[in-house]
């Protein structure tokens, strides 16, 4: 029976102890764990990761070459061909950083700088491949002319004349490099009246655009980013309440945007895109406001998706529909017209009419997609995808996929936009991302390496303390059915059983000894014969 006591408090010690700390304390401290190092404590090395990010964010582009420019000018169906990637480092900073710790904010302006990768670069192509693409600057004028003051198409067709050398096309045939960085040339050292008035809106008028010499400028699209520090920025540290890290709260000196006709659509929701608070739940989704959109933008959780042992859940986005999507009306270009599913217009925002969607048309009306030759929508390489990780609210691999079009109707006054079709006229898309490898994913995956084996020991202990408790129950019975079953039990009976022989014969000798003590009895063999035969007899 001690033995059956021993192992049941034994086992209940156990488990007890496994459901406080393992099941209780342990999620609990792991909890105020993540909490804590997860904000932007000046301590911490989540804030020295998040000011300047350790790895750079893969940045790729690709154009959409058009192999009949001529055709199209004509009417034709533009042919459009992928030509990419041409990939680039992007490394991240975040400078002149101001902390505030009676709103638990931090404010900072973001810095991109682009380096040129040949190794992730697709084979064979280089920064000088010469593409034909739409000329943005000759198509976005005529475009914002027509919708905004048609009476100045005269004059911006004589611009147009003098400044870009009479076009045949409505195209651009230069190299990737000029393009992107080092600027398109635009000859602005005319001395017509409707050049110099064009040239005179466009330095001030269109991102991008900078003087290189007197007469000379140049325009590219994404070489005002690169080293420039971008717009101020203020976010939520996560110190007071790990639910607002993040969070942010002013961007360019505003509190929300001004820009559409609904509250909703005005307000920042969610983070400034960089950094995300702990313990979603897949209901919320992942929300983030994009300077470059001026609006949040919202992914959806579509399925669970480990990476490397961690325990990481996909999420989608899209750019919505404002035709059938209340929440979305707000997005319309004017309250009477809205873009098919799947389009999002930033001529609010740049100030230049470009309709951006995602890459090849995905998840946008098919009548889009037949209006060019050469697409071909994929989920896998096309989508805005996130694999987040909810507990530590980290991406462990992110692409933000977006791809820019222009709107091209024939225009009596431009010649060489008086035949072209109407179609929506994809220039090129773009991807930013990053892949966590080495050692940062190294620490993430270590988080859920520690939480697997607290879950496994857990179970261990879990399932020994109750089969403990089982086996003493199963020895206490057995003990009480049987009575004596253990050698213990039988070692007592023997002694005991001894015991009485060992009275019986110091009474028999003390009573022989009284009755012949005179006649010698103790002498007497058969005296002594007679007593060996009753100690044999025996029985223990």
């Amino acid at each position: 029976m001690q033995l059956a006591t021993k192992i049941l408090i034994y086992s209940v010690f156990v488990l007890v102890a496994t459901v406080i700390g393992s099941f209780l304390l342990f999620d609990s401290i792991v909890r105020f764990g993540i909490r804590d190092q997860t904000a932007l404590r000046k301590r911490n090395e989540m804030r020295g990761l998040y000011l300047k990010i350790p790895i750079p964010l893969r940045f790729n582009v690709y154009f959409f070459n058009v192999t009949n420019p001529d055709e199209v000018t004509t009417g034709g169906k533009p042919k459009l061909q992928e030509v990419g990637p041409y990939s680039y480092d992007e490394w991240i900073t975040k400078v002149d950083v101001v902390d505030n710790d009676v709103e638990d904010t931090l404010t900072y302006s973001p810095m991109s700088t682009f380096i040129f990768n040949e190794e992730k670069t697709g084979e064979g192509l280089s920064p000088d491949d010469v593409v034909t693409v739409l000329h943005p600057v000759i198509v976005g004028a005529v475009t914002t002319a027509a919708e905004t003051n048609p009476a100045l198409l005269n004059i911006l067709a004589k611009a147009i004349k003098s400044i870009f050398r009479e076009p045949k096309t409505m195209y651009l045939t230069d190299s990737v490099r000029n393009i992107l960085f080092d600027g398109m040339k635009i000859n602005c050292s005319v001395t017509d009246f409707p050049g110099k008035a064009v040239c005179s809106q466009l330095k001030t008028q269109l991102p991008g655009v900078k003087e290189v010499e007197k007469g000379l400028y140049s325009f590219s699209l994404i070489g005002n980013r690169n080293a420039t520090e971008g717009k101020r920025t203020t976010i939520k540290r996560g110190i007071k309440d790990s639910k607002d890290l993040g969070k942010l709260v002013d961007y360019d000196g505003m509190k929300q945007l001004n820009m559409y006709d609904s509250e909703e659509c005005n307000k920042f929701q969610g983070t400034d895109g960089w950094i995300f608070p702990p313990f979603l739940t897949r209901e919320e989704g992942l929300w983030a406001f994009s300077g470059e959109l001026c609006r949040s933008v919202h992914v959806k959780y579509v399925e669970p998706r480990p990476y490397k042992g961690v325990p990481t859940e996909l999420y989608e986005g899209d750019f919505g529909d404002q035709t059938n999507d209340s929440n979305e009306k707000c997005y319309c270009p004017t309250p009477k017209t809205c873009l098919k599913k799947g389009l999002y217009d930033l001529t609010k925002c740049m100030k230049v009419p470009i309709t951006v969607s995602l890459p090849h048309f995905l998840k946008v009306d098919e009548s889009l997609v037949d209006g060019v030759e050469g697409l071909k929508p994929n989920v896998s390489k096309h989508s805005i995808a996130i694999l987040f990780e909810r507990t530590l609210g980290v991406p462990t691999v992110a692409w933000k996929r977006i791809q820019f079009n222009f709107m091209i109707k024939p225009n009596a006054k431009v010649e060489s936009m008086q035949n072209v079709p109407e179609v929506l006229h994809p220039l090129l898309w773009l991807e930013e991302g990053v892949i966590l490898e080495g050692a940062l994913l190294k620490k993430i995956q270590s988080v859920f390496f520690l939480q697997k084996i607290n879950s496994f020991l857990r179970w261990v202990a879990l399932l020994g303390a109750l089969g403990g408790i089982g086996l003493s129950i199963y020895l206490y019975y057995q003990n009480k059915d049987k009575g004596t079953i253990t050698p213990i039990h039988i070692m007592n009976k023997f002694i005991g059983n001894f015991n009485d022989d060992v009275k019986n014969f110091k009474s028999t000798t003390t009573s022989a000894t009284s009755r012949g003590s005179d006649k010698g009895e103790h002498d007497n063999p058969a005296f002594i014969n007679d007593h060996q035969t009753s100690i044999d007899k025996t029985k223990f």
